[in-house]
């Protein structure tokens, strides 16, 4: 089961880099909880939710791009390392770096995500390697 968690995974990555938001919500079950640990370990509801917690870490931010490099399977979760890059809107800064988000599927729908800045959170939000 868990390469096709990677795959519906995978699918939500692609259609967010094509625009199509409504396609990359449809693989999230409508209960979903969003939790972003750093820099506050915020918790958002639903797929809406999803959508606030993302708008909330760009937030001063323009040209901001996430690029999946690795999928990780463990069990029914899925850790994605991905490349972010941003410019500062007011400095023009340009920023990048790596971040870990964790997948958690429930009947072929996310259930849950959270996002990382530390590898080692990440693979222990999943647990030990199955």
């Amino acid at each position: 089961m868990s390469q096709e968690n990677v795959e519906i995974v995978r699918s939500a990555f692609v259609a967010f880099e094509r625009g199509e938001i409504g396609e990359m919500l449809e693989s999230m079950a409508d209960d979903l909880t969003t939790h972003r640990v750093d820099p506050d370990d915020a918790i958002y509801h639903g797929k809406e939710g999803f959508l606030q917690a993302t708008a909330d870490w760009i937030e001063g931010f323009e040209e901001w791009t996430v690029t999946p490099e690795e999928f990780i399977e463990s069990g029914e979760s899925v850790v994605v390392r991905v490349h972010q890059t941003a410019r500062g809107e007011t400095s023009g800064v340009a920023v990048e770096n790596q971040m870990w988000f964790v997948f958690d599927l429930r009947g072929g729908k996310v259930a849950r995500v959270s996002f990382h800045l530390r590898e080692a959170e990440a693979l222990e939000a999943v647990g030990p390697s199955e």
